[in-house]
């Protein structure tokens, strides 16, 4: 019984941490609004509102509004053309275009883009309410639909015209990748992590070799202060690294970027602690057999380290995948983002469509997911390692 009780607990304390991520991409294949209110279809129209805002009529066309309609109350009657604008509608996100007519005569239905190029499909006519539906909307730009036209011949009552969304849908994925530029965010901020991780595990191990086996002049003095500037706020260190880069004239630039990342306190101290764990006599005996300083840091302190090194270079890769602050004030360029200042610009027009946002966040979360997985033997092995002993 207790078995089962821990059993419980444990699966609902997971899911309870698992659920921001799982809502997070369960929001990101809605079509429209968000997770408590899903939007599955829209009316474009069903003719219960005054309908002057909403319809167009030709020379040719005449209508009413009568109190026949197989769904609700209100329906439309005419004998011509009837043009309903929408606006520049989006129907790359709709499975089908449903909408209720009858008239026994034959009739058809156009679709036209933003640009003037337009479909056109024919339907039989139904002395009954019959509904109708379209599946196909031809080689049209289906992103900027300006307007659905019905062209009637005879008398025709018609009512209820909406759109089905696809669901679950990945055109959020796609409008984020093609459209919103995330796919140069991800690239930059994949050639800035990779940089500064790849700097921090050289330059890093090589400063916590010096500081784990080497005694020198103001050795404890030195490692002090780089403690001490862990302490610091960013936001003061961020002005001087700010004046020197745009000296240098690197601001905008990815030198700006990765240069200051490429040593971090922490990666030093992390990687000198570890580094003083290891058995000295190996290093001992290599310079015993003749190796040379560079040869000890390569070929036996970093394969002994390989744990240490990739919590730091995890540690160090979500840091600067995650970094906000510091892309944000060196860069000036919209190519020049990275995907967390290109996600915090996203709002426009203080209007947040809630599936493309979590799309995006779904997409920048990947490559850091992806990471720990690859990394997690190792970061398992650095947390334990000093834990047991012999």
């Amino acid at each position: 019984m207790k078995k089962v009780i821990l059993l419980t607990t444990m699966f609902v304390l997971l899911f309870i941490s698992l659920f921001p991520m799982l809502s997070m991409f369960y929001t990101a294949v809605i079509p429209s609004g968000n997770l408590t209110k899903i939007i599955k279809e829209r009316y474009i129209n069903d003719f219960e509102i005054k309908y002057k805002s909403y319809l167009r009529r030709k020379l040719n066309g005449q209508f009413t509004l009568v109190n026949d309609s197989p769904q609700s109350t209100k329906s439309i009657l005419t004998n011509g053309t009837i043009v309903l604008l929408t606006n520049k509608l989006d129907m790359r996100v709709a499975k089908q275009l449903e909408f209720w007519a009858k008239g026994r005569e034959n009739f058809s239905i156009e679709i036209f883009d933003a640009f003037g190029k337009s479909i056109r499909k024919e339907f039989s006519g139904s002395k009954d309410w019959k509904k109708y539906i379209l599946t196909n909307f031809g080689e049209i730009n289906l992103k900027y639909v300006s307007k659905i036209v019905f062209h009637f011949s005879d008398k025709h009552y018609l009512d209820d015209v909406k759109l089905i969304y696809k669901f679950p849908t990945l055109l959020n994925f796609v409008n984020v990748l093609k459209e919103d530029m995330f796919t140069r965010y991800i690239l930059n901020s994949l050639i800035v992590s990779t940089v500064v991780v790849i700097g921090n595990i050289i330059f890093s191990t090589m400063v916590a070799y010096a500081f784990a086996r080497r005694n020198f002049f103001g050795k404890n003095l030195l490692f002090s202060i780089i403690l001490m500037t862990m302490m610091i706020p960013p936001q003061i260190t961020i002005i001087p690294i700010f004046i020197l880069m745009k000296n240098i004239g690197w601001i905008d630039t990815y030198f700006a970027l990765t240069v200051p990342m490429l040593v971090t306190p922490f990666s030093v101290f992390l990687l000198k602690q570890y580094i003083e764990q290891l058995p000295i006599e190996l290093e001992q005996a290599a310079y015993v057999d003749g190796a040379n300083t560079f040869q000890i840091l390569f070929k036996i302190v970093f394969p002994l380290s390989k744990p240490a090194i990739a919590v730091m270079a995890i540690n160090t890769f979500i840091s600067s995948w995650n970094a906000l602050f510091y892309p944000l004030v060196m860069t000036n360029s919209r190519e020049m983002r990275t995907v967390q200042v290109g996600l915090a610009l996203y709002q426009k027009l203080n209007q947040i469509d809630w599936p493309r946002l979590m799309a995006a966040s779904s997409i920048i979360g990947i490559p850091v997911i992806i990471i720990f997985l690859a990394f997690q033997k190792h970061i398992i092995s650095g947390i334990t390692k000093g834990a047991l002993k012999g």
